[in-house]
């Protein structure tokens, strides 16, 4: 299936990922939340097996992102300028640990969350969205109704925040720390963990929180694999729902085809049989029968075409790796109702060949 062979922009196995909410008269504003985010990340960095640690606010395949508009310095003239996109807040090894690949310059580092340095990263169709052509390295962006601007340090991967059918975001991620004295980027993010330990790390984590923060729950407490395999059972289970149907409905329609053939040729069965007492032989007979079959479904196709059209639009939520208007499709079917349709037509065909002339007459 498709679907399990699409590249989300980021890893699904081994990693472990969580959220804590610390609170305390120490956490007062985004740098001291900084900095015991990244305190307890090295913690967590020095456990065994752990190889990458970092945080970010919407965790991909469990949590949406926030929409809003960015403006270039060019577009800052502009009442209409912008240019809509989805915002997150990210720090620590964070693409490194999702295998999130950095394609341009640089990730963050530790002083853009400690300080107010006003850096920020895009994704790949974000910094091509508001600057098409060009390099985004060191040019800056700023959202909509903010004062401070933000200077792009690197380009990263997009990646698909919400599942594996869907667009892949145009993402700006800014460090925990803002420019501003009031601001608060991130209080309680999410951490992601890439270790192979990812199924039995869990407990182990929990005691740390527990020697940091005492108050601080830990929730939404997943696996990256586990969200991967979640986000596909509800379309599995509906193309599931979906294959039976249509197996049932093949299976209904050679059914019908093979009751309405059988109709037909009984109430010709006194035509068959002048037909044959006037020299036709069974060949000719299996070839008329045939011949009526091929129009019934060659009809039927012609309209299934005709709907089946009409309702690609409700189709293209469904598919994946496949358009809804895909000719190869649309011709593999019609070629295989026409299979179905010539071999629920042999049947009738063949019994039309072997009646009796006289006995069809004696019938009349």
């Amino acid at each position: 299936m498709e679907l399990r062979n699409v590249d989300p922009g980021y890893d699904t196995e081994d990693i472990f990922t969580f959220q804590i909410a610390p609170d305390g008269d120490h956490l007062t504003d985004a740098p001291s939340y900084a900095r015991f985010h990244m305190g307890f990340m090295d913690r967590i960095r020095a456990m065994p097996g752990v190889e990458s640690v970092g945080v970010v606010e919407n965790v991909p395949l469990n949590e949406g992102v926030r929409d809003t508009r960015f403006l270039t310095s060019d577009m800052v003239a502009d009442p209409d300028g912008g240019v809509l996109l989805s915002l997150t807040w990210a720090g620590g090894d964070y693409y490194s640990a999702m295998g999130i690949n950095v394609l341009r310059g640089r990730a963050f580092r530790e002083a853009d969350h400690i300080s107010d340095l006003g850096n920020a990263v895009v994704s790949r169709s974000a910094a091509e969205a508001l600057w098409p052509g060009e390099s985004a390295i060191g040019k800056q962006l700023q959202v909509e109704g903010a004062e401070t601007w933000e200077t792009v340090v690197g380009v990263v991967e997009d990646v698909m925040q919400y599942g594996f059918r869907d667009t892949p975001q145009s993402l700006v991620y800014l460090p925990l720390v803002g420019q501003t004295e009031d601001s608060r980027r991130v209080s309680s993010p999410a951490y992601v963990v890439k270790t192979p330990r990812a199924d039995e790390i869990g407990p182990e984590i929990l005691a740390m929180v527990r020697e940091v923060a005492p108050n601080a729950p830990m929730y939404r407490v997943f696996t990256m694999a586990g969200l991967a395999a979640d986000s596909m059972v509800q379309l599995s289970f509906t193309m599931l729902t979906l294959g039976i149907a249509a197996s049932l409905a093949l299976i209904l329609g050679a059914i019908g085809l093979f009751g309405v053939l059988s109709y037909v040729v009984a109430e010709r069965t006194q035509e068959i049989g002048v037909r044959m007492a006037l020299g036709a032989d069974a060949k000719r007979v299996r070839g008329m029968v045939m011949v009526q079959a091929a129009r019934v479904v060659g009809i039927g196709i012609g309209i299934g075409l005709v709907v089946a059209a009409g309702a690609t639009r409700v189709l293209d939520t469904l598919l994946f790796g496949i358009a809804s208007a895909d000719v190869g499709t649309f011709v593999g079917m019609s070629t295989a109702m026409i299979m179905v349709g010539l071999l629920a037509s042999y049947l009738p065909a063949r019994r039309a060949s072997n009646v009796d002339p006289i006995e069809a007459l004696r019938d009349d």
